[in-house]
């Protein structure tokens, strides 16, 4: 077997900045301001105010603090983003989107606890939200809990079947857990064609540190003119960051 090493630290980034930038079929998606809830769907479809009545300033200020914190996720200010999501739960306890949004962001901060706490929060207050159920499937996921991402996926399949991210997500731990057959059946049912399910498989070895099963798996995702340009892509930050020394 071929032994393969880093040619450089900063290879590592590179490799990251490709499999966890992924879109569209696949489940590598990161969190951003393109989650929807329906939380955010009731933020946004306001109710017309009366001429006559009183203006709502308590609700003025929990919708000034969310449009602040959207606007500084943006621009990647985290802390501060968690100081305006914090002045809608001081006005609102219970406001799924700021738990929501918490929860994503001490996600990116590395906060565990925090994040679980948020995460649990807003399932108690909107248990039928499908993207809330997805971030909260894959954040167990990131942190290798497969038997309960599994089971929150099972519980939003059983309310919407059609919703792709389930199936990525379901994908991306069965191929973790070498159900590969399974795996790629997911990820077709998630929306993928056939290249880019076999790179989402290959993808997840990578970053469990199998490389040799992670190259062949990319190696045939990145063939023909119907190949994954992430696949392809993968494979070049491969060979640049990698050497391998003859046997």
């Amino acid at each position: 077997m071929i032994k393969m090493r880093f040619a450089k630290k900063s290879a590592i980034i590179g490799l990251l900045g490709i499999v966890c930038g992924l879109t569209g079929c696949s489940s590598w998606k990161s969190w951003g301001l393109g989650t929807e809830s329906r939380s955010k769907k009731l933020w946004e479809q306001k109710a017309p105010v009366a001429l006559d009545t009183k203006p709502d300033t308590r609700q003025a200020q929990i919708d000034l603090a969310l449009a602040a914190g959207r606007q500084l996720e943006s621009r990647l200010d985290y802390p501060g983003a968690m100081k305006r999501y914090q002045e809608v739960l001081v006005l609102d306890k219970k406001h799924a989107l700021a738990h929501h949004r918490m929860a994503l962001l001490a996600t990116r901060m590395s906060a565990t606890q925090q994040a679980q706490e948020h995460f649990q929060t807003a399932l108690s207050i909107t248990p039928k939200d499908e993207a809330l159920i997805a971030d909260y499937a894959y954040w167990h996921y990131l942190h290798g809990n497969n038997e309960q991402s599994l089971e929150l996926v099972k519980q939003g399949l059983a309310r919407s079947a059609g919703y792709q991210r389930f199936h990525g997500i379901r994908g991306l731990v069965l191929a973790r857990q070498r159900q590969y057959e399974s795996a790629v059946a997911s990820f077709l049912e998630s929306g993928c064609n056939q290249q880019e399910a076999w790179a989402n498989v290959g993808h997840v070895l990578l970053l469990d540190g199998d490389f040799e099963s992670a190259q062949y798996w990319i190696g045939h995702a990145a063939q023909g003119e119907r190949g994954s340009e992430v696949a392809r892509n993968t494979q070049r930050v491969i060979q640049a960051s990698y050497h391998s020394p003859q046997p």
